[in-house]
């Protein structure tokens, strides 16, 4: 009989103590494409430390705060001791991949974790605190919106890239298939325009000009250098444009002759 009551004894315990703990707040948000300098995230994870520690308080005797930085270098995932990227020496010029993760059980604010790459940039914020938990992360998302690009990213990249394909092919069909039929030697323009832009969106490492996340040692502040993967993609539209354009001219100056 004492075996039964026991166990009894040990369940009410159990619930009794997960009903008595705080409920656990949890908000994530997703992010568009960022392109920034180290500088500039070493200041919105210190803003985001501040504020933590404020919300926490100091840690007790058997409280104790983890952190983890992890930074993506060519394929691989390096663990740094500290989260003041430009101060370290060691950093490489660009970084696609960054994950930074706070953790302090039973607090206000119990986690953060700070998840930014080329498929998917999230944000997510937990802890006891409901007001603390939406605050920290709407300040996170707010500071994050200055450096968020229109374009970039590996779904854009796949979507934009399977049409440019299909309309760089059927081109190269079609013109192909014209200057074949009528001889018109004049009208190559169409298929050689259409060749030179599958090459280009084939073998162009568009990862690095279009990246969904990319931190930079240093990041100019200059128009050009900043857009110009954007500048670099309207070049490429005009001149898929001019490959109709180079058709009509070639036909108008067949007929001329």
């Amino acid at each position: 009989m004492r075996l039964p009551v026991l166990i009894g004894a040990w369940l009410w315990l159990a619930v009794t103590f997960i009903s008595a703990r705080a409920p656990e707040f949890s908000q994530s948000r997703d992010l568009p494409p960022l392109k920034m300098a180290a500088a500039d995230l070493d200041t919105i994870l210190l803003k985001a430390q501040s504020f933590i520690a404020v919300a926490n308080g100091p840690p007790g005797e058997q409280d104790f705060a983890r952190e983890s930085v992890k930074v993506g270098i060519r394929g691989q995932e390096i663990e740094i001791p500290h989260f003041s990227l430009a101060s370290s020496v060691a950093f490489p010029k660009e970084v696609f991949r960054f994950s930074y993760n706070y953790s302090r059980p039973d607090g206000p604010i119990a986690s953060l974790t700070i998840d930014l790459s080329d498929d998917s940039r999230r944000i997510s914020v937990s802890g006891e605190s409901a007001d603390q938990v939406e605050t920290l992360s709407n300040q996170l998302a707010n500071d994050f919106v200055p450096y968020s690009t229109p374009i970039g990213g590996a779904k854009f990249r796949r979507l934009a890239g399977a049409c440019l394909l299909v309309f760089l092919l059927m081109s190269l069909m079609v013109s192909g298939a014209y200057c074949w039929n009528t001889r018109r030697y004049s009208a190559l323009g169409m298929p050689i325009c259409s060749a030179i832009g599958l090459m280009l969106v084939l073998l162009v490492p568009w990862n690095r000009f279009f990246p969904g996340f990319a931190l930079y040692q240093r990041y100019s502040p200059f128009f050009l250098i900043r857009h110009a993967p954007e500048i670099c993609l309207l070049a490429l539209l005009a001149a898929l444009a001019g490959i109709p354009l180079s058709y009509f001219l070639s036909r108008s100056h067949s007929k001329a002759w």
